[in-house]
């Protein structure tokens, strides 16, 4: 007789539920009872998507554009991709190089399915994106994490990465503008990440879903545009922050041809194709106006300016290096004895301020929460104060009540128990 714990495979009996819902998920329950929460956890642009993109999907739709799309994407809108793919990262990709896919998550995902044999090992960054490492596992491969250091904006210490490569290891994922940290990798970062990538054969994965959210003066480099990396390189992109359409679902591979090839073969036998309307509201999101997307990504420039200037006032926290891409910072917990996981369920429950807990990011995440400035200015603005004033009260007390988090005790800042 099958049992409830048989009916599962052991490969995603290892997956755990997302670390990120989790927080949205118990602040949804607080909203729900009349708490207002201030959502610092949620990685997504709060602004609407723009009224030239919804309106093509509208058209879309009452042209009866609801049938099967191809399996690769409209032909339309991998031109399109191409064209800007060339003009905003300085490198060729033609059209039949590029992939549509169900948002930058499965962009990634598709990648590793089609470049991956069971045992295949892949370098993941720690800290780095929560879903890297199990991606990797649900494609069949074997994670294997290598720091990521604050002191060099989060980059890969190469020293340890050289000294986890085996014969097996066939990839490595790259994420800049770097989330959880909001680093940007430099020029000399990334050429030095290249250089290690032809060094030991491997194929890079690289994730650029914030690539043009970059502040300050800062610069987003693909790596695919680096001499002699573009064959060895698999740049996943997304429309869902740079366009404000995280609920589309709707990203891109852009690859050498036989990737392109063969993440199409994997297509037509998981998805088929994607949603065809909403492929009319990407193309329009590449070819009409981008002021909706400049004048946001200025807004969040403002409202990092803030956080980043109010954040040196909270006590028990500080920055490890200062962020210049994405909407995330990342600041190191300096309060003795308290746990990522209990700051961030502390100024949840106490605060109504929702941070993600940074061991979600990987072991060396722990010690740190991610804050996300995507949310209004004014509830950036308020969050902040909030955020302030528990803080203080926490350092000042000397300790955290885990009443909180467990019910049972409390553990003293400067002692364990």
């Amino acid at each position: 007789m099958m049992t409830n714990s048989s009916i599962t495979g052991k490969r995603i009996e290892k997956v755990p539920f997302a670390g990120i819902r989790k927080v949205a998920d118990r602040a949804a329950e607080l909203a729900a009872k009349g708490v207002k929460v201030i959502h610092f956890e949620a990685g997504r642009p709060d602004f609407d998507t723009p009224i030239h993109i919804k309106e093509a999907a509208k058209e879309a739709l009452d042209q009866g554009i609801v049938y099967y799309a191809p399996s690769a994407g409209i032909p339309a809108l991998r031109e399109a991709l191409a064209a800007r793919i060339s003009e905003e990262k300085g490198v060729r990709f033609g059209p039949q190089e590029i992939i549509v896919t169900g948002g930058g998550q499965q962009a990634i995902y598709l990648s590793l399915i089609c470049i991956l044999d069971p045992g295949d090992e892949v370098l993941v960054p720690d800290p780095g994106y929560s879903t890297f490492p199990w991606t990797v596992h649900l494609a069949g491969g074997v994670p294997v994490v290598v720091d990521a250091v604050p002191a060099e904006n989060f980059s890969f210490d190469l020293e340890a990465a050289a000294k986890a490569v085996t014969p097996k290891t066939r990839a490595m994922l790259v994420n800049s503008p770097h989330n959880p940290s909001g680093s940007v990798f430099t020029r000399e970062q990334l050429e030095k990440i290249a250089a290690f990538a032809a060094r030991h054969n491997l194929i890079i994965v690289s994730d650029e879903a914030y690539d043009r959210l970059v502040y300050g003066g800062s610069v987003h480099y693909s790596l695919a545009s680096f001499p002699g990396i573009r064959e060895r390189t698999i740049v996943c992109g997304s429309f869902s922050k740079t366009y404000a359409m995280t609920g589309w679902r709707i990203g891109y591979v852009a690859a050498p041809e036989p990737m392109i090839s063969a993440a199409t073969r994997a297509q037509q036998n998981l998805v088929l194709s994607l949603n065809s309307f909403v492929q009319m509201g990407a193309i329009a999101a590449l070819t009409q106006s981008q002021t909706p997307t400049v004048d946001m990504i200025q807004e969040f420039g403002r409202r990092r300016e803030l956080v980043l200037d109010r954040l040196q006032q909270v006590p028990g926290l500080e920055l490890e290096n200062r962020p210049y891409g994405g909407f995330y910072i990342f600041p190191k917990i300096t309060v003795p004895y308290v746990t990522s996981a209990q700051l961030a369920e502390y100024l949840l429950e106490t605060a109504g301020v929702a941070v993600v807990d940074g061991s979600v990011f990987g072991r060396n995440g722990n010690g740190h929460i991610r804050l996300s400035y995507a949310c209004s200015y004014e509830n950036c603005v308020e969050g902040m104060e909030r955020l302030t004033a528990a803080m203080k009260k926490l350092v000042a007390e000397k300790k955290v009540c885990t009443s909180t988090l467990t019910g049972r005790k409390c553990t003293r800042l400067g002692g364990r128990g």
